[in-house]
This record gives structure tokens, C-alpha cells and sequence, in this order.
């Protein structure tokens, strides 16, 4: 088998790939008299390349938020991208910072691809792989090529950096609109083409993105504790920022409200993040057994074609989703998308069909700060599900 000559700082990073011999001469006369003897010495490494893992926060320290706590389960569960809307103090950063502690251990080769791009990028403390899935929070001043990619050398952005993990955009009405659609790309491709004038390069972004949002500019429209002081012309201006087919590409939106002092004093827990990650771990290897053939690895990768003929979708299932697109105005991008989390939450179930109970959930999810009164949708939802 040919051996792989690198320098001596990089030999603890390509260790991470053990069938490849490796050879770490000082210099370049050392490799020369190495190969004149006809032998290359195989290089040491003092450590097994890979970072220490972090210890994420509970998500047993959440208290209350029980569909918001849900909506994190699912999202974690199938890989969807998820919108949390609420007043200040509602638990919105609370609740994406614990999703690293519910999500699915990551295959060898998922930490592979995610360790190269940070390698590639320059941020591998010590030259040590990723321990686990990437979570990263940006700032909202952060410029478009640094959230997608670029520069006069083209480097990898945000969305790459989160390539098999989590993008947090807490404050996301707060970005820069235009940092925001160029995320449409990724979002929909999981991969990024950076075009300049001397060469195009792509990078990988198969990322699940979490925003985080004031449901206007005050923070507390809705809010029954506190009347919000914004004018209807403020709201709608606010919440234009996010653009419908961005809207369209998210699969689940949760609107919180704040949890009452008297509550926050419970001592009793609520369930543990380790009882979470139980369940997301069975419905992702109902996933990889499903899409082994399809080169993918979740629900919210898989085609929405695909999907409809072999998810295991009940006609009378497929019939409340065809009626609730129709009500709700739904695009075929969202009918897709609340199929995609149906079949999540079937998997959740541990159930190899997909019943209306299951769309009936996924539906609840669907209505949007962009799509009007939230709360008439899913009174719709819940009419639709009864009839």
C-alpha cells in the first residue's frame, strides 16, 4: 500500500484515517536519505488525533415548553431545520444550546467530512478531529461570505463549518436579509458553490438550522404578560425579513410564550436529555435502514416523491395532508416538508406506516409568523384532523 508523507504538525490529524501508512520525515534531506535506503520510517502518534467532547447542558433543566420540547426531539430525530418564535426570556436559546445532547452519535465518516472542513478552514485545535457533531452560533453582524463562504481565496462558511450538525442563528430577523437567502442554496442542495474568477469551488453544507426570533421588534406580540408597543406596520416590517421561500425551507415552527414565574420554582425535572437521544437513536437507524440505497441518511434529505410512494403514507393520512395544503395554502415545497416530518414522527413511534395522527402532529408545526395569525392555523389544523 503507497504511504502518505506528510509534515510532523499534521501527523496526529491523518492518523484519523488508520489504513493509510504514514511517514512524518523533519525535513526534506531526511525524506531524500529515507528514500535512498529505500525504507520510509512510519511516523508516531502520541494520541488517538481526536478532540475531548464536550459536556452540553441538560435538557432536563427546561422547564415547561413541553411542544417547543417536542419540536427539538423531532427536529434532532429527522435532521429538520426548525424556527422557535417567542417573547424575550421564553426559553428559545435555552432550548437550540441542549439540542447537541439529543442528537444521534455521528458515523466515522460523518466526522471525517466534518473534520476536513475545519481543517480545511484552519480551526483544528492541535490538529485534533471533531469529537461529535459541530454546533455553531454566529453572530447576527456576521457578513454573507462569512455565514455561506468566500473571500478573494475561497474559504468555508458557517454552513459549512455546521456540515453534519447544527447552525444556530439566534436573533435571525436580526441578519442581514441578504446573508439570509444565500442560504437558500445550502438549504435546499446541502452544498455551497463559491464562484470567483479564478476557480469555483464547492463546499458541503448538510446542516440542520435552528433560528431563534422575537415575533417583533419589542419582543412581545402575543406575549399575555406583556402588551407589545408595536405598530401593525412594524410587525409586518419586521417579519418581512424573513422571505417566504426561506420560510418554505424551514419544516418546523414553534411559537412559545413565557412560562409563568410560579412553575420556574418546580424542582421536579423534565425528561432527560439521555431519554431523548434514546428515542432519536432508534428513528435514525429506522432512517439508515430505509434510505440505505439512496446514499442518505435522514428524512429530511429524502425526496418528496420518493417520500409519497414508499414512506408508508395510509390513504386516509395522505387524504388529511392533501385537504390541509389545500386550507392552509401550503406550496408543494411545504406539503413535502410536513411529509418529511410526518414520517419522523412515525419513526419516533417506532410505527412502519405513516397514520393521520402523525400528519395531524406534523400539521401543528407548519403555520408560521409569515403565514398570517398562527393561532387560526392551527385551528384549522385541528378542525381538519377531527373531520
Amino acid at each position: 500500500m503507497p504511504t502518505l508523507v506528510i509534515p510532523p504538525a499534521n501527523v496526529t490529524e491523518a492518523s484519523l484515517v488508520a489504513r493509510v501508512p504514514l511517514s512524518a520525515p523533519e525535513t526534506l534531506l531526511e525524506l531524500v536519505s529515507w528514500l535512498v535506503d529505500g525504507k520510509l520510517h512510519a511516523a508516531r502518534c502520541e494520541s488517538n488525533g481526536h478532540a475531548e467532547p464536550i459536556e452540553h447542558p441538560d435538557l432536563s433543566d427546561v422547564i415547561g415548553q413541553e411542544t417547543a420540547r417536542r419540536a427539538m426531539e423531532i427536529a434532532a430525530a429527522g435532521g429538520h431545520n426548525a424556527l422557535l418564535i417567542g417573547p424575550p426570556g421564553a426559553g428559545k436559546t435555552m432550548l437550540a444550546r441542549r439540542l447537541p445532547s439529543i442528537l444521534p452519535s455521528p458515523s466515522e465518516e460523518e466526522i471525517l467530512e466534518a473534520t476536513a472542513i475545519h481543517s480545511v478552514a484552519g480551526m483544528l485545535a492541535h490538529g485534533r478531529a471533531l469529537a461529535e457533531r459541530p454546533f455553531r452560533a454566529p453572530h447576527h453582524s456576521i457578513s454573507t461570505a462569512g455565514l455561506v463562504g468566500g473571500g478573494s481565496t475561497p474559504r468555508p462558511g458557517e454552513v459549512s463549518l455546521a456540515h453534519h450538525g447544527v447552525l444556530f442563528l439566534d436573533e435571525l430577523l436580526e441578519f442581514p436579509r441578504h446573508a439570509l437567502e444565500a442560504m437558500r442554496q445550502p438549504l435546499e442542495d446541502g452544498r455551497v458553490v463559491v464562484a470567483r474568477a479564478g476557480a469555483t469551488v464547492g463546499f458541503p453544507a448538510r446542516f440542520t438550522l435552528v433560528g431563534a426570533t422575537n415575533p417583533c421588534p419589542c419582543g412581545h406580540a402575543g406575549d399575555v404578560a406583556h402588551p407589545c408597543t408595536c405598530s401593525a406596520v412594524d410587525v409586518q416590517r419586521y417579519r418581512s425579513r424573513l422571505s417566504g421561500p426561506l420560510i418554505d425551507r424551514i419544516d418546523v415552527h414553534v411559537t412559545l410564550q413565557g412560562v409563568a414565574l410560579a412553575k420556574l420554582g418546580s424542582r421536579e425535572p423534565g425528561e432527560s436529555s439521555a431519554s431523548v437521544r434514546a428515542r432519536v437513536e432508534r428513528a435514525r437507524s429506522r432512517q439508515r435502514l430505509r434510505y440505505r440505497r439512496l446514499g442518505i441518511r435522514s428524512n429530511a434529505e429524502a425526496g418528496g416523491r420518493w417520500l409519497d410512494l414508499n414512506g408508508g403514507i395510509q390513504p386516509d393520512a395522505r387524504g388529511l395532508l392533501a385537504t390541509a395544503a389545500e386550507k392552509l395554502g401550503l406550496s408543494a415545497r411545504a406539503y413535502h416538508r410536513v411529509m418529511r416530518v410526518s414520517r419522523t414522527i412515525a419513526d419516533l413511534d417506532d410505527s412502519e406506516v405513516v397514520g393521520t395522527a402523525h400528519v395531524g402532529e406534523a400539521l401543528r408545526y407548519r403555520p408560521s409568523m409569515a403565514e398570517g395569525d398562527a393561532r387560526n392555523g392551527v385551528a384549522a389544523v385541528a378542525k381538519l384532523g377531527n373531520t
